[in-house]
């Protein structure tokens, strides 16, 4: 993988307000900890790449935590029915499922790359003149990058081998090392990151793929969030109170910063993503794992499936690619009946009605939630495939390729969407936009998730059967940092202050729906709104596993999810809905926290599996 150099931020142009993603370390990254290799710039930044790249390989945020491990919940499940594989996914898996040990070692050579670049760096004697970053500030994102990938161990897998000593001899012994308790883990995490970030850089002009001092702030937020959660023990003189108080002081000081916004367009913050652009304007993406090219030249290699796995899907055997609307995807993920509850149902108010809906103009109908029209589109590009319609008494069939035109959802003639385009008109009396029976609920149960579409009119490639893709994947967005403040200081104080409600009504205005703050008199009330609010709001960013988790309601909600299917037919598909509901089924207790690998277990001899597995 190539990641990019820094230094080529200040001479790239501006595309709106959006700057051309991938700025950071454009160089093959490298981890040489020999003596007196650390000796200037150049080299501080090859080093540190090697630290970084671990966040953009297929076993972290390109594939295997993000999607299979960390995104099948409540709101979201792995739709492809034809596979009978052992997946994290499909909560089947074992403890010698390749795809939880490749994480785990990737996790473990971030952290083996992070602890020699240190300790090299640390003995390197390099004038600070030379330096345009200094020496501390490479020390402190390397610091803080190991701590995060002990967090990302922590919280999926519990207790874990805390290592922060290079090793470097080839004595198997060193191998061996006993798992720390996960609450000792996590606090040792938030006492390293607080030891560097005021060494950390203060701007966030530069790029989302590079830590800075607000990131580093709005992650404490998110680690005393799991630390002070149901399933973690008591740290030993720090009470969970205090650690919802430091939750809400660290993710008050990245909203007292100012330095971070939210975008006024919901969707536009994900198409940058797709465009693989910066926000420059508002940073409310604030850090993100990066991906480039798309593996058709040895300079174009990448490691991230996003968009490919989960988007729109969008299949053809047709290869004329320059007309395909969409870009190949798989689209393996569906967002859940018990999401689009959430949108459509759940925090609604009666005043929330208009004269026209602001998706397809009919009168009558609720206000649709933004967030929805993005994450639950009703269309795909799956084609219709000579399919039999009947209006008006009259009976044709519609045609249309696969992956040219947005295939509507469709049910018994009723549509889940006006937005229709492609269908083959030399069929006569085959089909009348004028005709055409609209019901936006229409298979709503079983909707790929959209947030990271492969459509050609926002991706900045048109290719052949890429499986791989530039989309980038988002870390923290500073609409979780703003959710954070407001259910930690709900839990420390007993109650919301103004700016946890300002938080709340920001995230809830820019998705356009109103707010009766009347319903929510008390901190239960409260809470649950603000629980909501975070699976409306990140559906399919691979937080909200761990939200239940730290919530302890993960397996409750997950059978509730496998069970909460619509009676109607015409909200979902069967074969998809009972896949589904298996999957959820197989959910129990001990899938709270992940198997301590096989292979791993086999060398170090001082781990033991955990309980349940």
């Amino acid at each position: 993988m190539k990641i990019k150099n820094i230094y080529r931020l200040g001479s790239l142009a501006l595309l709106g307000t959006a700057l051309s993603a991938c700025t950071f370390l454009d160089t093959d990254p490298q981890i040489i900890p020999s003596e007196g290799y650390y000796n200037d710039e150049t080299s501080l930044t090859y080093g540190l790449a090697g630290v970084y790249s671990a966040l953009s390989s297929e076993a972290l945020y390109g594939n295997y935590y993000t999607l299979q491990i960390s995104n099948a919940d409540d709101l979201c499940y792995f739709n492809n029915y034809n596979s009978t594989d052992t997946r994290p996914d499909r909560y089947n898996h074992a403890a010698g499922t390749a795809v939880i040990y490749d994480t785990w070692l990737k996790l473990y050579q971030g952290i083996k790359n992070a602890n020699e670049y240190i300790q090299g760096v640390e003995a390197a004697e390099i004038d600070p003149e030379e330096l345009s970053t200094s020496k501390a500030t490479y020390l402190a994102e390397a610091k803080f990058l190991r701590a995060f990938y002990h967090f990302l161990l922590a919280q999926a897998w519990g207790d874990v081998p805390l290592r922060v000593v290079s090793t470097t001899s080839p004595n198997p012994e060193d191998v061996q090392l006993a798992a720390t308790p996960q609450e000792d883990v996590l606090k040792w995490c938030v006492d390293e990151i607080e030891s560097i970030i005021n060494d950390l850089n203060e701007e966030v002009d530069e790029t989302p793929s590079r830590v800075s001092k607000t990131v580093a702030e709005g992650i404490l937020a998110r680690i005393y969030l799991f630390m002070a959660g149901e399933t973690v023990a008591e740290v030993d003189g720090l009470s969970k109170q205090e650690m919802y108080k430091k939750a809400a002081d660290w993710a008050y000081a990245v909203i007292e910063s100012g330095k971070h916004q939210l975008n006024p367009s919901y969707e536009q913050v994900f198409i940058n993503m797709i465009q693989d652009k910066y926000d420059t304007e508002y940073h409310e993406s604030m850090w993100e794992a990066e991906f480039l090219g798309d593996r058709t030249s040895a300079d174009k290699w990448t490691n991230g499936r996003i968009g490919d796995l989960i988007g729109l899907k969008s299949q053809s055997g047709v290869t004329n690619y320059s007309e395909w609307a969409c870009n190949y995807s798989y689209g393996f993920y569906n967002g859940s009946y018990t999401l689009w509850q959430l949108y459509s149902d759940t925090d609604r108010v009666e005043t929330d009605l208009s004269a026209e809906d602001d998706e397809n103009n009919i009168k009558g109908k609720m206000v649709i939630d933004k967030r929805r029209i993005w994450n639950l589109p009703g269309y795909n590009f799956r084609g219709f495939n000579n399919q039999k319609i009947t209006y008006n008494s009259k009976t044709a069939y519609l045609k249309q390729d696969q992956s040219m035109y947005r295939t509507p959802w469709i049910n018994n003639n009723n549509f889940a969407t006006r937005t229709v385009d492609g269908l083959d008109s030399s069929i006569e009396d085959a089909f009348n936009t004028n005709d055409i029976v609209y019901d936006p609920d229409i298979m709503c149960a079983i909707r790929n998730a959209g947030k990271w579409r492969r459509e050609t009119i926002y991706e900045n490639q048109m290719s052949a059967k890429s499986l791989y893709t530039t989309i980038n994947f988002p870390i923290l967005r500073y609409s979780d940092v703003l959710l954070m403040y407001a259910e930690a200081i709900n839990e420390y104080a007993g109650a919301p202050d103004d700016i946890a409600w300002n938080a709340v009504l920001a995230v809830r205005e820019r998705a356009g729906i109103q707010t009766d703050k009347s319903q929510y008199p008390d901190q239960i009330s409260f809470r649950n709104l603000v629980r909501n609010e975070r699976g409306r709001e990140l559906a399919f960013e691979s937080l909200r596993k761990y939200d239940l988790i730290r919530w302890g309601i993960f397996v409750e909600q997950m059978h509730r999810a496998g069970t909460n299917v619509p009676s109607e037919s015409k909200y979902r598909n069967v074969t998809f809905t009972d896949y589904a509901a298996i999957s959820y089924a197989n959910v129990s207790a001990r899938h709270i926290y992940l198997p301590i690998p096989t292979k791993e277990l086999a060398v170090n001899h001082a781990l033991r599996q955990n309980p349940l597995w």
